[in-house]
């Protein structure tokens, strides 16, 4: 099996018995786009840093993906997953003030999330 098969569907099929189906796209969307909001609002107000904001879209892709399914086992990891969601959303001022005034925090943050992204890759592919 190769790394990238990983990467062969990004949105799951919730036809049928699957655990994308409930809550799948109620939790994966919003976790998606919280982590691109994160992303921009603290890489964005730097141009070196605007490339890594394609760690926080693969990884709020992917990873959303990921958490959506198992908040079909486990649904109040859902509640979690929202809350997460609902603080980004809340808290974006904050986080926008905070990614202009710093410049090597956003990087070792983006750089930490990518760090989770490829571990959780070669962990799942073991399975």
């Amino acid at each position: 099996m190769s790394v990238f098969s990983y990467f062969r569907s990004p949105f799951p099929s919730a036809q049928g018995f699957s655990p994308y189906r409930m809550p799948g796209v109620a939790v994966h969307i919003p976790l998606l786009v919280a982590g691109v909001l994160a992303g921009f609002l603290l890489c964005w107000p730097h141009s070196i840093l605007r490339p890594l904001l394609m760690v926080w879209v693969l990884a709020g892709l992917y990873m959303g993906r990921d958490l959506a399914i198992f908040c079909h086992y486990a649904p109040p990891l859902t509640l979690v997953a929202l809350a997460a969601v609902m603080t980004v959303f809340v808290k974006a001022p904050s986080i926008a003030k905070f990614g202009a005034s710093h410049a090597a925090i956003p990087a070792v943050l983006s750089i930490a999330v990518a760090a989770v992204f490829i571990v959780h890759i070669y962990r799942s592919r073991k399975r």
